[in-house]
């Protein structure tokens, strides 16, 4: 059997990601998959950017690492990415170059941040006017047939779900280690909330066909990473990481 630590959407939160690395290492899981959006927010970019220099793992890139170099190069704006290439180092910046789009491993996972075609565009979710609702069976299965790899990984939506289809694949999201709700914008207002402040990720255990899956949840002071977005600014991200829920005087 070999297991593997699944790892998405850090947003710069480097007391998160520390005790998400805490608790993959005291399983003893070498193999870390890592979907993307490693460094914006409202937190520390460039002390994540060292933890993942001496954290090996396979990453790809994800919608918000896209947009950081987009900034860089002059054609991007955002609120709070001024700050985000302030802290970033020109190490950094140069790995961000390096990251692929999507990438596989070991024959078992197919890897990206959104879909297999886009960054900033949801597998399992469906934003209507409504609300957000989970694809059906039919749908997933037709919109992934080209993928041959057995579990596909994608985050983005920084919800932690693990959808199996009735081809016997399994679409997996880890949820954010570092950002647990956030406000969507787009044709629909909406929220996309974890429902509780925990650092999350998933473990994927492989034994041949043998698939167990485990939705992780790791406590950490959320309380100072909360007082940090606000000290940067951020009362938005501030109340996300303090409940990981939407706040009324924010609801869509």
């Amino acid at each position: 059997m070999k297991s593997y630590a699944i790892i998405s959407d850090i947003h710069g939160n480097s007391l998160a990601l520390q005790a998400v690395l805490d608790d993959i290492r005291s399983r003893g899981i070498k193999t870390i998959i890592n979907l993307g959006d490693h460094f914006f927010g409202a937190l520390e970019s460039e002390a994540v950017a060292g933890m993942l220099r001496e954290n090996p793992m396979l990453c790809i890139s994800g919608n918000t690492d896209r947009e950081i170099l987009q900034a860089i190069d002059g054609d991007f704006t955002k609120d709070g990415m001024d700050r985000v290439k302030a802290d970033l180092s020109a190490q950094s910046i140069a790995w961000l170059r390096t990251l692929p789009n999507t990438e596989t491993c070991d024959d078992l996972f197919f890897v990206c941040h959104g879909t297999p075609e886009s960054d900033d565009e949801y597998l399992l979710e469906q934003v209507t006017e409504h609300g957000v609702f989970v694809y059906n069976d039919d749908y997933l299965v037709e919109r992934t047939k080209h993928i041959k790899e057995r579990i596909i990984l994608c985050g983005h939506t920084h919800v932690n779900r693990v959808i199996y289809l009735s081809n016997n694949k399994i679409i997996l999201n880890p949820g954010s280690v570092g950002l647990p709700a956030y406000l969507g914008t787009g044709q629909y207002r909406f929220s996309m909330e974890s429902n509780t402040p925990h650092a999350k990720y998933a473990v994927v255990h492989a034994d041949g066909d043998a698939i167990n899956i485990e939705q992780v949840l790791c406590t950490y002071n959320w309380h100072k990473a909360s007082e940090a977005a606000l000290k940067n600014g951020n009362e938005k991200w501030s109340k996300f990481l303090l409940y990981g829920r939407m706040p009324k005087d924010l609801r869509p």
